[in-house]
């Protein structure tokens, strides 16, 4: 799939090392690169952003912020602002619930936005692949993640 780019920002070391492993399975499942996008005209794919509060920084929200176009390439993003009591001393079964709720009720924001700007090339489509990929994050074990 190349529906979905996820990228991350972290407040410190614990909450990027708590999240990291989520952040780069969405990715293995919904950002697979290929010349073209099978779900949209124009635009190359959708973009979340996980923003994790942590020690050193402190976002100060929780949820969805800056739905907008990026400057520098044809894409639509929003910010996932996660506190640290969100991300702390959970089990991968609570912080993979939460992740995926965000991630469900952000792509709907996107969809939303997208669709009417009318850049969707076949919504059931789009909709069946991300229902497969959010089974996939569901289930896939994290990746195990050198050095971090």
């Amino acid at each position: 799939m190349y529906m979905i780019e996820f990228s991350g920002q972290s407040g410190g070391s614990k909450a990027g090392k708590a999240t990291r492993p989520y952040h780069v399975l969405l990715n293995q499942i919904f950002y697979q690169k290929q010349d073209s996008s099978d779900y949209f005209k124009t635009l190359l794919f959708l973009s979340i952003v996980l923003r994790v509060s942590g020690k050193h920084r402190d976002f100060g929200s929780e949820g969805a912020e800056f739905l907008q176009k990026s400057d520098s390439r044809n894409v639509y993003t929003i910010d996932f602002a996660i506190p640290e009591e969100r991300w702390q001393n959970k089990t991968d079964e609570q912080l993979r619930t939460y992740i995926a709720e965000g991630v469900r009720v952000y792509y709907q924001l996107l969809k939303e936005k997208v669709m009417t700007l009318d850049e969707v090339i076949d919504e059931d489509k789009l909709d069946h692949d991300f229902e497969y990929g959010m089974e996939q994050f569901m289930t896939l074990p994290l990746p195990k993640l050198e050095g971090r």
